[in-house]
């Protein structure tokens, strides 16, 4: 944990406030964290006391999440992975930051996705874990995802994710705090938006540098993405960096190797504004 971690809020829309952490070098690059589905900014608490020694850190909790508001009387639009994006854009907005270093964990590397096909100029980079640019689920695997969550509530799914998503207890252990305080409209609304979705053509279409970092026990998504590294392995800027004994949180797991791999990636992005 990061003792006096600084945490804010700020209103980006008519009915959302988001919850954010900024801190760090303040004539540094931003190096942005987003969080997956369930979780918050807590997530990224190592990575922010690491590398605000020399970048400026912002960590966010997406709408429903952590202590962000969630939409009055929701509708599935109101939990769209763009409309997400439009929050993370109007809080960068609201703190005056016009690039970013981008890196998303499952959902939030949808959120990346998101971002760069609204505004590539935003994104310096990107980089991506425990994320595929593709999934088509069947109708049966949503509507059995959606009966656990209703039956077992927001506590069960909880219990379930942490059960196959880590095989770490101290990582599972500091997931749960951030799991309870998610909104069952939030995941509800989410799992339906994210069950079906492809981002191939917009990974295609944008050459800014990524890097995927792959889990070696992330088994579900490892599954879903030889699509996607068939097509971003013939990309110039394209990076894949393996790491074996990490699962779907590698920045928990693994902090110390996450940290040093992405401070690798970033490092050759600025050797290579001033070539």
């Amino acid at each position: 944990m990061i003792d006096c971690m600084k945490i804010e809020t700020t209103k980006v829309s008519d009915d959302i406030e988001i919850e954010y952490s900024f801190s760090g070098a303040k004539s540094g690059e931003t190096l942005l964290f987003v969080h997956g589905l369930g979780s918050n900014l807590h997530q990224f608490e190592m990575q922010q006391q690491y590398f605000a020694k020399n970048y400026q850190v912002l960590l966010i909790s997406l709408r429903g999440h952590g202590n962000s508001s969630t939409p009055i009387n929701p509708t599935p639009a109101d939990y769209s992975v763009r409309e997400m994006a439009r929050d993370v854009q109007a809080l960068l907005a609201h703190l005056g930051i016009n690039k970013v270093h981008f890196v998303g964990n499952s959902m939030g590397g949808l959120v990346g996705y998101e971002l760069l096909e609204m505004d590539e100029g935003l994104l310096t980079s990107l980089t991506t874990f425990g994320t595929t640019a593709r999934i088509h689920s069947s109708r049966f695997t949503l509507w059995s995802l959606l009966t656990m969550l209703r039956l077992l509530g927001p506590k069960g799914i909880i219990w379930l994710v942490g059960r196959t998503a880590s095989k770490d207890k101290v990582v599972r252990a500091r997931l749960k705090p951030m799991y309870e305080m998610v909104s069952k409209d939030a995941l509800e609304l989410i799992m339906m938006n994210i069950a079906d979705y492809d981002y191939m053509d917009t990974i295609c279409r944008h050459n800014i540098p990524m890097m995927l970092i792959r889990g070696g026990l992330d088994k579900d998504i490892n599954t879903k993405l030889g699509p996607v590294l068939e097509i971003m392995g013939n990309k110039p800027y394209f990076e894949l960096v393996e790491m074996p004994n990490a699962g779907h949180f590698a920045n928990m797991e693994k902090p110390s190797d996450f940290n040093e791999i992405l401070k690798r990636f970033l490092l050759k992005q600025s050797i290579g504004n001033y070539l």
